[in-house]
């Protein structure tokens, strides 16, 4: 057990046992991102750098592309320090615009490509507000999103002073090999859907499903060309970019203590995004710590590049670190959840980096029975914490499949370029959320006092330390842009530290355990972060309801967190139609409720009489966690991918209709 001498962690720092501290305080280079990664596959030109449907790049040809994109974007006029939208999915485009931008000292600000209602107008108007607050000056859209989320907004984007949008299709550059091999991942995910016992759920036969997919690339060429032909803005495709701009030759701008990169956290304040600026420095301090905790991959490793760059956790640590690994990025644009398994099947990846809830999808995913994984290396998760039980049982599953790697799982922040913490060897233990990386500090403090930092210390007769978490590093974000403070920094005993806003714990040896999330938020399975006050709030305001209360549940099928509304109504609209309750509430209050996210749609609905109550008079919340799901519980069911939201269904149980209408879509 590691001596504790003064009893606080931040001073003790009991973690560092663990680590080589030959090596930990080596300071980083001032450089920039782009150059840093160069750097690091030095003399790896031939090794692959990145595969997408089949076809695959090599480090030479992919620094190539990324030295194209900087003269491309200095051919478009892009300055230093100035900002570049970029609403685009994980593909190769992406991370190549992204170092290309960056390597020229330009500000790639990314933002969740998927549309964030099912309303364009709406997903239009929040996109504006975006742009406009973040003085975004370039636009680099998927074809979708400038159809989706663009194309209503082009005057007023006009007036911004945004002339031009480049476009990037996910499928228009892929060769005939890359078609055949979509199309075959097409037909394998119809297979899956067809397999599912759902009633709700089209059968398709493999004709109908290629038929399908040619109707949709046509009808999106026809819908992009005839908006291109009526725009007041110049949209150009980021091929044509290319080849009009062969002549320019970059400027490297070589410094690391300028913003490069903003990402935006997932719904922690509000249906707006939180921008989240991050300098060079922040991020190589991000995977130079990865590094020297030996979290880092193989040369060669295959590593499913699945989390999106929009949030840091899938820009540095799995992108990024991908590249400083000198593995490969398997570039995966779009799946669902119970498609998981079929990517593990169709790429045998060394490296998977995923979410709680896609690991245990895995366990009962029939594409993976009786297969060997003896491939994998390792196999992580993050964005939201595991139980003990499950990581069991995903130990004993990938046991079974001759895998012995043991699930490993990291703790952080967008705030810090994702990880913070890592679990692994003797420090991977149950519950945890490991030790914090070599040169990062987490501290705890006392949760009640929000003015300032009051660190809580070991007493003797202490096994744990209990308290809200609070995190020192240099990959930390100075938390200011615009001369506008966005994270607060605290300082406590000569560091500066951040609020995570989670109530954590530390044992003797430094080992870090996650309780809960201060304030009721909690995280969905996909890691978007559900603050309760925010939906309970739109729905109270309803002229049908009286109270709701927002609480998580489990949701088997999605193997992880969903919202639950415990609603009441006012006490003379009990005697109507659920659906058209339902209906409205959902569409009047999320749907069509600009500060709203679709993401933030419960996904079941008690309606009550009352709710219960403490001994205080306050809401019970854990009775209303503890009492689960409910045969009376009102369905609401969002169709969604990792980068998409589809229609919403409504199942009302048919002891509560008062019409014969089971199921209809909004």
């Amino acid at each position: 057990m590691a001596r504790n001498k003064t009893g606080y962690p931040h001073i003790d720092q009991p973690w560092q046992q663990y680590y080589d501290q030959s090596i930990i305080n080596v300071p980083d280079k001032n450089i920039n991102i782009t150059r840093y990664l160069k750097n690091k596959t030095k003399g790896n030109d031939n090794l692959i750098a990145s595969e997408y449907y089949g076809h695959s790049k090599n480090y030479r040809q992919f620094w190539h592309d990324v030295d194209l994109a900087s003269n491309a974007f200095t051919g478009l006029g892009l300055n230093p320090e100035e900002r570049i939208k970029f609403l685009v999915p994980n593909i190769p485009q992406a991370g190549e615009m992204w170092l290309g931008a960056a390597q020229i000292g330009a500000v790639s600000n990314f933002s969740d490509p998927r549309p964030d209602s099912m309303i364009p107008e709406v997903n239009a108007k929040k996109m504006l507000q975006l742009l406009e607050s973040e003085k975004v000056k370039h636009i680099v859209a998927l074809e979708q999103c400038y159809l989706g989320m663009l194309q209503p907004i082009e005057n007023e984007l006009k007036e911004l002073g945004i002339d031009r949008i480049v476009t990037v299709s996910a499928s228009k550059e892929m060769n005939l090999l890359q078609k055949i091999d979509y199309l075959k991942e097409a037909l394998a995910y119809n297979k899956i859907e067809n397999n599912r016992k759902d009633e709700n759920i089209e059968k398709l036969r493999f004709y109908q499903v290629i038929l399908n997919k040619i109707r949709e690339a046509n009808k999106l060429t026809r819908l992009y060309e005839d908006a291109i032909k009526k725009s007041p803005l110049e949209i150009v495709t980021y091929q044509q970019v290319l080849n009009n701009t062969t002549s320019f030759r970059y400027n490297e701008i070589i410094i690391g203590d300028l913003i490069n990169y903003i990402g935006h956290t997932s719904g922690t304040t509000g249906s707006r995004p939180k921008p989240i600026p991050l300098t060079s420095r922040n991020q190589i301090s991000s995977i130079e710590q990865l590094f020297k905790a030996k979290a880092n991959f193989k040369k060669g490793d295959r590593v499913l590049h699945i989390l999106p760059f929009f949030a840091p956790f899938g820009a540095f640590n799995n992108y990024a670190l991908n590249i400083a690994s000198n593995a490969i990025n398997i570039e995966v644009p779009e799946f669902k959840i119970n498609e998981f398994g079929y990517l593990i099947k169709k790429y045998h990846p060394n490296v998977i980096l995923s979410t709680p809830s896609w690991l245990l999808a895995l366990t009962k995913c029939k594409y993976l029975d009786n297969m060997d994984l003896s491939f994998i290396n390792r196999i992580i998760y993050g964005g939201d914490s595991m139980t003990s039980a499950d990581e069991a049982k995903m130990n004993a599953w990938l046991k079974e499949h001759n895998c012995n790697k043991r699930i490993e799982k990291g703790h952080g922040m967008s705030e810090f370029c994702g990880c913070g913490s890592y679990a692994q060897r003797e420090y991977n233990i149950y519950g945890s959320i490991g030790i914090p990386l070599p040169n990062t500090i987490y501290s705890i403090v006392d949760p009640n006092v929000e003015d300032r930092l009051v660190p809580l210390k070991f007493e003797k007769e202490m096994d744990r330390l209990a308290g809200e978490l609070v995190v020192s590093s240099d990959a930390v974000t100075e938390g200011v842009l615009d001369g506008k403070i966005i994270i607060p920094h605290y300082q406590m005993d000569g560091r500066s530290y951040i609020r995570s806003r989670d109530l954590a714990e530390m044992d003797r040896n430094g080992v870090f355990y996650f309780n809960e999330r201060k304030g009721r938020a909690f995280s969905r399975f996909d890691g978007f972060n559900v603050i309760t006050y925010e939906i309970e709030k739109a729905i109270e305001e309803h002229p049908l309801v009286k109270y709701c209360v927002i609480v998580p549940y489990y949701d088997v099928e999605r193997r992880g967190n969903m919202p639950k509304a415990h609603i009441v109504l006012e006490d003379e609209n009990y005697d109507i139609d659920y659906y058209e309750v339902t209906k409205r509430i959902i569409n009047e209050q999320i749907i069509q409720n600009p500060d709203m996210s679709s993401r933030q749609i419960p996904s079941r609905i008690e309606y009550k009489k009352e709710l219960p109550f403490t001994k205080n008079s306050k809401v019970d919340y854990l009775n209303l966690i503890k009492q689960g799901i409910s045969n009376n519980d009102v369905l609401v069911k969002v169709s969604e991918t990792n980068i998409s939201i589809g229609a919403v269904q409504i199942v009302v149980p048919e002891e509560m209709q008062k019409t014969k209408v089971l199921k209809r879509v909004v």
